[in-house]
């Protein structure tokens, strides 16, 4: 349970994105093939010390739309996590170009966005003049955030949250749009799982983790956003 495609999106392949027709260009709006962006990204990642370890990618609206997730290795001590480059673009005019740096959890396999370094570009005149510097800038930022994410994950490691500060963060999550309220239930019962030694004892990150397991199940267009939006809430509930 990684990238999730649901309500009409669909897990797809390298060759499932090249196969997809791609529009016309217009006076006003230029076309990015799927392929040839995903291109460009892993044309910079060994630049920055990145080597690939997994790609994922869905399709949706007949394959107007494309998210992916490249999971890669960073050089970070710890095992647990790594580094993930979130994708998405669409042929539709419904999505710009957008990149983002994230955190795999390997322990249960859930995948969180952080907003810190994160590139929008609109499908207008020069994208490709201006997407391999994008792209670059982009990567270069990840190199510091891999220290401000494993502060992150440190300091929630290290939290031991009381059951009104849990409720406090879930009000919140709610309320910043991360996740809809009827799915409280879940987030619960799984921390309720994650509550052991390896996740820390009522820790903040054991409850992060809930949040992101079931982020894991929306569709792969949403997953990126609210758990952008989860980050934030977690750094303002904890800082």
């Amino acid at each position: 349970m990684t990238l999730m495609a649901h309500r009409g999106g669909w897990q797809a392949t390298p060759a499932d994105l090249a196969s997809v027709s791609v529009p016309d260009d217009t006076d006003t709006w230029k076309a990015v093939p799927y392929p040839r962006l995903l291109e460009e990204v892993k044309l910079h990642l060994p630049r920055f010390g990145l080597t690939i370890e997994r790609e994922q990618y869905a399709l949706a609206r007949d394959g107007n739309q494309m998210f992916g997730v490249i999971d890669t290795k960073n050089g970070h001590p710890d095992s647990d996590w790594g580094m993930a480059i979130g994708i998405r673009s669409s042929y539709d005019r419904s999505l710009a170009v957008d990149l983002v740096a994230g955190a795999r959890v390997f322990v249960c396999d859930n995948l969180s966005f952080h907003g810190e370094s994160q590139a929008t570009r609109k499908h207008t005149v020069n994208i490709w003049r201006d997407l391999p510097s994008l792209i670059y800038d982009m990567l270069a930022a990840v190199s510091v955030l891999k220290t401000k994410m494993a502060a992150d994950i440190d300091q929630m490691r290290d939290t031991q949250l009381t059951s009104e500060q849990a409720h406090h963060i879930m009000v919140m999550a709610v309320r910043a749009n991360a996740i809809p309220a009827s799915k409280l239930p879940r987030v619960i019962a799984g921390y309720d799982d994650l509550d052991n030694p390896e996740f820390g004892q009522h820790s903040a990150w054991a409850l992060f983790n809930a949040f992101t397991a079931f982020a894991g199940t929306q569709q792969p267009w949403q997953q990126m956003d609210n758990t952008l939006r989860l980050t934030e809430v977690f750094r303002a509930a904890l800082n």
